[in-house]
Formats: structure tokens, sequence, C-alpha cells
């Protein structure tokens, strides 16, 4: 009837690290040469929203290569430039949930606050966009 005192069957999901490395080398090579288009493509325009899209494919495709770190900042700087809550949008707030979590694991309160921070500012932006709509 109830299972308290059951063990969790371990999940067959590969983890994420295992997932990631997935990628062939000619995969890498791909993305790592879309990623040098796109930084002179940013270069040559002063849109808004051309840069907003152009940072935000870099941030997907540094996501793709497991640099979280970069996939953060591209994807807030693509907001900086225009708010909106596309794809780059739920994948960074998806990354700062990552980061909340592995915060958590190391136990580091001012880390979950950091990150905690982050993900609330992002639900502001949802608001502020689905406002504008209206």
């Amino acid at each position: 009837m109830f299972s308290f005192f059951k063990r969790n069957k371990p999940h067959s999901e590969a983890p994420k690290s295992e997932i990631k490395s997935c990628l062939t080398s000619e995969q890498i090579a791909q993305i790592e040469q879309s990623i040098t288009q796109i930084q002179q493509q940013i270069a040559d325009t002063d849109d808004a929203s051309t840069l907003a899209a152009l940072y935000e494919k870099t941030g997907i495709f540094y996501q793709q290569l497991d640099h979280i770190d970069l996939a953060i900042e591209n994807l807030e700087i693509s907001l900086q430039h225009k708010k909106t809550i596309g794809e780059g949008y739920k994948m960074l707030m998806s990354l700062y949930n990552q980061k909340r979590a592995d915060a958590a694991k190391n136990g580091s309160l001012a880390d979950i606050d950091f990150w905690m921070n982050k993900m609330d500012a992002m639900r502001n932006i949802a608001k502020q966009v689905t406002i504008q709509r209206d």
C-alpha cells in the first residue's frame, strides 16, 4: 500500500554528462563553426532584434557544447537587447535552475540565493512581456 521504506529504482536515463558526450567530433566542429559565423554577424549589425536573435542562437549552441557559463552569458545579452519568452528564455531559466541545484548540492546558500534571484528576474521578464502583449 505505502512505499515509504522502499528504495526508488534508479532511473534508466543517462546522466547529463553522458548525454552531452553523444556529440560527434564533426557535430562539435559544426557547432563551433556556427558560433564563429554568428559572432561575425554580431560584429556587423546594430539592430537590437537581430542582435537578440544572434546572441540567443550563440547561447543555445554553447549549451549544446555544455559550456554553461558562456550559454548563460549569451542568453542574458540576448534578453538585454530584446525581452522575449521564447526558446532562449526557457533555456536560460533551465540553466539557472541547474546552477541553483548545483549550489544546493554544494551547500552554498549564497549561490542558491543568487540563482533564485536570477530566476525571479526571469519571471519578471515573463510578466513584462505578457503585459505588453495585451
